[in-house]
């Protein structure tokens, strides 16, 4: 045999080799590639039945959420309503009719007064009640109050100190404690 023979049958059984390994490899491409979409098809089923089984749980939550925000709006309006119907009683109070004005604060002071030597202040814009009140109210109730020359940030009404105990009588002060009792029967009434 001769060298080129040889070498012929070389490189045969080297192509005949490579065409065997190449066989092989892309027999093992094959089969990698099989178990590869197999697996990608199985996570992708397995994705597709939870979403299947998650989304009405998903949509249940965004509906209860979105329900909550509506209910949160709801109640942020409905308590506007009813601040804006205190103030629109508070604004009544401070309009009043001054003879009813001032009778309504004789009534709170008649029901205030402890000692008798109080000291009576008033608002910064109090129209009503002033020297003159308080001079027609000693002489009627047989009291030595004073009222002081500090004017308070309050609408109307006034807070009695005896000492260091303050009365507070303010229109404002009166509001809010009624609010309180009344807020709930103020809705309804809005709301029903």
């Amino acid at each position: 045999m001769a060298l080129a023979d040889i070498k012929a049958k070389i490189k045969a059984d080297a192509q005949a080799k490579i065409k065997a390994i190449e066989a092989e490899n892309d027999d093992k491409v094959r089969e990698i590639s099989r178990k590869v979409n197999a697996e990608i098809k199985e996570v992708q089923d397995s994705y597709a039945v939870r979403l299947g089984k998650e989304e009405p749980e998903v949509l249940r939550r965004r509906e209860i959420v979105a329900g909550l925000d509506a209910n949160r709006i709801d109640l942020g309006v409905r308590q506007q309503l009813v601040g804006e119907a205190f103030d629109a009683a508070l604004k009544q109070l401070v309009e009043m009719n001054p003879d009813k004005y001032v009778k309504f604060a004789d009534c709170l002071m008649t029901q205030a007064v402890k000692t008798g030597h109080e000291v009576v202040f008033v608002g910064k814009n109090e129209k009503h009640l002033d020297q003159r009140w308080i001079d027609g109210y000693n002489a009627a109730h047989n009291t030595q109050l004073t009222i002081s020359p500090e004017k308070l940030a309050i609408a109307g009404g006034f807070v009695l100190r005896n000492e260091k105990i303050d009365t507070n009588c303010s229109w404002e002060m009166l509001i809010a404690d009624a609010r309180a009792d009344i807020e709930a029967d103020v809705a309804k009434r809005l709301f029903a």
